[in-house]
């Protein structure tokens, strides 16, 4: 049986962050724990991690005449880079900063039998305090056109 779409785009992004391990991620030395979208994870006290979080998916579009061309899928993958409160920005960002990096724009990624672009740069949003953590949000948006 064919994987949908969505499936193959989420593994595809799963696969870049966590380097084919699958709770771990090789964006520092040594890994980072990586805590898998819907999945109960149990953090470490003082241990940094990542959280990847389910795909935001946009409504695909469908730009050409009738039903039988192409269809353009569009969302975000976002990641929260998870670290101990009252350690200061700077560690979190520079979590962040690698996450980022990963998934730098032009990066193109296999989903199956398509290919998925990353068009647009990744974002990093604002700390979010999660007491007794930080979450810096990494906003990934993607394109696979189907």
């Amino acid at each position: 049986m064919t994987e949908p779409v969505d499936v193959l785009i989420q593994a595809a992004l799963l696969t870049k962050l966590c380097g084919g391990t699958a709770a771990t991620s090789d964006v520092t030395n040594p890994v980072t724990p990586v805590a898998l979208p819907l999945i109960t994870y149990p953090p470490v006290a003082g241990t940094a991690y990542l959280d990847a979080r389910a795909v935001l998916r946009a409504e695909p579009n469908r730009p050409g005449i009738g039903f039988t061309g192409s269809v353009i899928r569009r969302g975000i993958f976002q990641v929260d880079a998870v670290v101990p409160d009252n350690k200061g920005e700077a560690p979190g960002l520079r979590l962040a900063a690698l996450v980022a990096a990963r998934f730098a724009i032009g990066t193109m990624l296999v989903a199956g039998s398509y290919k998925l672009q990353l068009v647009k740069e990744p974002t990093i949003a604002a700390a979010v305090k999660d007491a007794p953590w930080v979450r810096f949000p990494v906003s990934i948006p993607y394109l696979v056109i189907t």
